[in-house]
């Protein structure tokens, strides 16, 4: 195979937003509060949630099975491809499912869902290979930064839509069928994008590596070393959250869909403008600094929610702090960190061992909250403004061990960085044009108001 011209590179870079688009849609249609409202439509109880909220990350933690046939891949493209294009048109199913007899249904989604899940784990490693192989080196974080912020602006408007069609139709049969085969034909043409992205040039290993002869390779690189040990327990504790902060805002707080996906869009919003930031900051004073204080920030987040009370304006606060530190820092920093601390030699089975081992933590930490929930079931008590049930201790819970995680975290070395002040990160803001452009729409803002008098 030879290599790719420099036209062809900016045409597979540009193929890829494309695909991500779509991707991100029917992603959005399907996913979040949209599925999890689905499965409690259909009287799932929760241990059966719990354990659907697990799937993603047990899926996830398949990846590390590539290892077993990545050399065998002649083409990185084709494999995703033959993932992605049948699983994805296959969220079309959930609008069929609710005709079969009440016993089947739960067992039925469970089925579809963990394959398509599955699918698409198992594409994430060669997909990452596939990237890290085609965007320029010192380009990653301005390319990424440019991928994420444009299809957070996509997400937005999706997750509105997606919200108005379920309120529309009253929750019911109907809404869910219109909305999760939009989600199969979307996610059809999704599928279909990547047979138009070029690859580059793959030179598979000579033999393939099984996980623990992988693994004992990679635990050589101090970097990946650490940076793997520090987020193994990091996320065990992120998955005790497990799907209940979309089962609290529907079942407690007792929000619309509407405002749901309003709530959402905003904290895409507010993330995707803080995209160009972290993605340039990184590129600029390295990721591993930046990456800390963001899990610092995300450690708190849940507290956030543990403490919610069925406030819009409360809410709608802790969304914007979700989308400037999680969205935007936390998310997309772990992907350009793990490019950063992965040998070159090793990348597939780098983003495999990885992936895997983090969503495994994922999924004991998702069953483990379904547990929680059910253990503490029916106990409900309120003080004040707030109130405390078996989901809130499943998220206080996550806090107390996402505390520990951080500070085992901040004292790790994953990477070379230059440390930088929390205030020269306000003025880099400036050159990336955050602040002027939030200033510009709340001049425009200003301006009308002024009309309108």
């Amino acid at each position: 195979m030879r290599p790719l011209t420099q036209k062809e590179i900016n045409r597979a870079l540009k193929i890829s937003i494309i695909e991500g688009i779509l991707g991100v849609t029917a992603l959005q249609f399907f996913g979040g509060p949209y599925i999890t409202g689905y499965f409690l439509w259909l009287d799932a109880n929760p241990v059966i949630m719990g354990f659907f909220g697990s799937i993603p990350f047990l899926a996830n933690s398949l990846q590390i099975l590539t290892l077993f046939y990545s050399n065998k891949l002649l083409s990185r493209k084709k494999y995703v491809f033959w993932l992605l294009l049948p699983s994805r048109t296959l969220f079309l199913s959930f609008a069929l499912i609710p005709l079969l007899p009440k016993n089947l249904r739960v067992p039925t989604a469970l089925l579809v869902f963990l394959y398509t899940q599955i699918a698409a784990a198992l594409s994430v490693p060669a997909w990452q290979s596939w990237m890290a192989d085609l965007v320029p080196s010192d380009r990653i974080g301005r390319y990424f930064g440019l991928r994420n912020f444009i299809l957070g602006f996509v997400q937005i408007p999706a997750m509105l839509i997606a919200g108005n069609i379920l309120d529309t139709f009253e929750r019911g049969f109907k809404s869910f069928a219109v909305l999760f085969s939009l989600a199969g034909i979307i996610g059809f043409l999704d599928g279909l994008t990547f047979q138009f992205q070029d690859e580059p040039p793959y030179t598979p290993t000579e033999s393939s590596l099984n996980p623990f002869k992988a693994l004992k390779f990679l635990l050589k690189y101090e970097n990946y070393r650490n940076f793997l040990s520090g987020f193994v327990f990091w996320y065990f504790a992120l998955g005790l959250v497990g799907p209940n902060i979309n089962v609290m805002l529907i079942k407690e707080l007792e929000f619309s869909y509407t405002t749901i996906g309003l709530l959402n869009a905003i904290g895409m919003f507010i993330g995707t403008i803080f995209q160009p930031f972290w993605g340039n900051a990184g590129d600029k004073y390295g990721f591993q600094y930046l990456l800390k204080m963001c899990v610092l920030m995300q450690t708190f987040a849940v507290l956030l929610w543990a403490l919610s009370i069925p406030s819009f304006l409360y809410v709608l606060m802790v969304q914007i702090f979700v989308g400037i530190f999680i969205t935007a820092g936390t998310g997309p920093m772990v992907f350009n960190t793990l490019i950063v601390v992965s040998p070159k030699e090793l990348k597939t089975e780098a983003f495999a061992i990885f992936n895997g081992m983090a969503n495994f933590a994922l999924f004991l930490g998702s069953l483990l909250s379904g547990f929680i929930v059910n253990i503490f079931h029916g106990i409900e008590f309120q003080i004040g403004l707030w109130q405390f049930s078996s989901i809130r201790m499943a998220l206080f819970t996550s806090f107390i061990l996402r505390l520990l995680a951080a500070i085992r975290l901040l004292k790790l070395d994953i990477g070379p960085a230059e440390k930088v002040k929390f205030f020269y990160l306000v003025k880099e803001m400036y050159t990336t044009s955050v602040i002027p452009w939030l200033g510009k729409i709340w001049h425009i803002v200003r301006v009308r108001r002024t009309n309108k008098k």
